[in-house]
């Protein structure tokens, strides 16, 4: 009899649990804003001479996702995708060899760097685009 009583019981409590609402992280979330920024940048390369100018644009999500366009000045826009947690973002650069940058976000400065096969690192500087 109080094996039956004690399930009884279980059960209720476990009921009156499931039936209190539950509350939502994502809550806090969804009224914040997507932020969109567009980086005008310049990519250097430590073991060679120039740089690579492009457009940079980017949406950072209030989860911490990160996804948008890379335009280099030659032509051809790259997928970007990415994570970005407090002041750190990482971003990949591209689809099929795609080039994996990581460093910080701070006062509308990108500064990021990319460790490749080799000696070589890419250096990558973006600065807010003034509005227009």
């Amino acid at each position: 009899m109080t094996t039956i009583i004690r399930k009884a019981t279980m059960a209720t409590a476990l009921l009156a649990a499931l039936a209190l609402p539950i509350a939502s992280q994502a809550a806090t979330t969804t009224n914040a804003s997507p932020q969109r920024y567009v980086f005008q940048t310049r990519m250097t390369e430590s073991l060679r001479a120039g740089e690579y100018d492009g457009t940079l644009r980017l949406t950072v999500y209030p989860s911490g996702i990160v996804s948008g366009t890379f335009q280099p000045s030659d032509g051809g826009a790259r997928t970007v995708s990415g994570g970005m947690s407090g002041t750190q973002i990482w971003l990949d650069i591209g689809m099929r060899r795609s080039v994996r940058l990581e460093g910080t976000l701070k006062n509308g400065v990108l500064q990021a760097t990319a460790n490749i096969p080799g000696p070589d690192t890419y250096t990558l500087v973006g600065t807010v685009e003034p509005s227009h």
